[in-house]
């Protein structure tokens, strides 16, 4: 029987000459050559010992120390060749999740440009134009300052010198609003996501500013307009008849309208993709609704329909093509306003103009809603609550003598 010498648990001579060591433990068997007995025996006491001291959260695979965190965004894991190096990192990444300073340590350094333009691709669910608004707010306002900054460096003195900055180089007080609250935005998802502990735009906040009361045309200032705008003067009769919003009524189809049953449905809008391509979406309720139209508005829209095709659309430009916005409102439009000397009159005038002789004639509100296709009556109200001022005493008036005579 051949003699054992120096024959130590685990550690075993190979053909080669090299001492082999083996540890076995809960993940399987582990072993590692060396030249030296002393470094086989060393790295086997040290392993054997590392394994006694792993705390909970930490396992040896693969000959690594892996760590594991359940983090707000789901379980973070991480791997090391050093078990202090491992301790630390799980011991700071759980003080920092019961804390509520969760960041995710493989994107800490990510900055808000790069973050951003992941933002907006994610962003599947707003139209396009809304798309185009955000890209040009990021590109103008918002990431030439902070584009650079990490998400987890970003300050609320930062927030505030941006809004600063911008109030000094003119930036009007609605696009300051929109701005903070796009990068509100960006910042709430970062936050849900980990890569930075909080939020640097809370409680900062821009002066409301007040509200332009919406304004209306008489229906004079409506057919002298109309004439002035030529062979588009039927446009500006429809708009303010209908309450259809320019590129609404600059979308309508022959098929759209419905001469038997005296209807129009509004269906599609022109929008704009984040390139500025304009294409046909939905509209900006993302709704279809369904307007009824007078025996003048069908008089109005007859001849515009005759001879076409059902997806033909009714306003047309030179080439046959669907009216351009932009052309109109230069070409005609605005040309129009300074003839007569219509100060500040935009075609969204003829919109609220609809609604001024719909309350003048005692339309409910909701059908009011209705008809112009507001999302909510709350912004029917917003929008025209001035138009009934006044109106309180003449009801509480009908009431009093209701009560008296009943």
């Amino acid at each position: 029987m051949p003699r054992k010498v120096n024959r130590l648990p685990g550690i075993k001579l190979l053909p080669s000459g090299n001492w082999q060591a083996r540890v076995f433990h809960v993940s399987g068997e582990e072993s590692k050559n060396f030249q030296r007995q002393d470094d086989a025996r060393a790295w086997q006491t040290r392993l054997r010992l590392d394994l006694e001291r792993c705390p909970s959260g930490i396992s040896r695979s693969k000959r690594m120390w892996s760590a594991s965190l359940l983090a707000p965004t789901g379980v973070i894991t991480k791997s090391f060749d050093d078990l202090d190096e491992a301790i630390e990192w799980f011991k700071d990444g759980s003080d920092q999740i019961r804390k509520g300073t969760w960041i995710d340590p493989d994107r800490i350094g990510e900055t808000l440009e790069n973050y951003s333009s992941t933002w907006i691709k994610n962003k599947v669910e707003i139209s396009g134009k809304t798309m185009a608004t955000y890209v040009s707010q990021l590109n103008v306002h918002i990431l030439p300052t902070l584009g650079g900054s990490s998400l987890t460096s970003i300050t609320n003195a930062d927030v505030r010198a941006w809004l600063a900055d911008l109030i000094d180089t003119g930036v009007g007080s609605t696009t300051l609003r929109q701005s903070l609250r796009l990068l509100r935005a960006i910042l709430d998802d970062a936050l849900n996501a980990g890569l930075c502990a909080h939020n640097a735009t809370k409680g900062v906040s821009i002066a409301k500013q007040v509200k332009k009361k919406a304004k209306a045309l008489t229906p004079e200032q409506v057919k002298a307009l109309a004439a002035e705008c030529g062979k588009y003067g039927n446009l500006i009769e429809l708009l303010a008849a209908t309450g259809l919003r320019i590129n609404e009524a600059l979308a309508l189809q022959v098929g759209d309208i419905d001469f038997a049953e005296a209807k129009l449905q509004v269906a599609r809008t022109w929008t704009m993709t984040s390139s500025g391509k304009k294409i046909l979406g939905a509209t900006k309720s993302r709704e279809d609704r369904s307007i009824a139209l007078s025996e003048q508005m069908l008089a109005l829209l007859k001849p515009l329909a005759n001879s076409k095709a059902k997806s033909d659309f009714i306003f047309t430009g030179a080439g046959g093509d669907a009216l351009d916005y932009g052309y109109f409102r230069r070409a005609y439009f605005t040309r129009a306003v300074k003839s007569l000397e219509l100060d500040d009159v935009t075609i969204h005038w003829l919109r609220h103009t609809c609604a001024s002789m719909l309350i003048r004639i005692g339309a409910p509100i909701t059908t009011i809603s209705e008809i112009l296709g507001h999302s909510s009556i709350k912004i029917t109200l917003e929008t025209y609550s001035h138009w009934y001022e006044g109106d309180s005493a003449a009801w509480l008036q009908k009431l009093g003598t209701s009560l008296t005579t009943g």
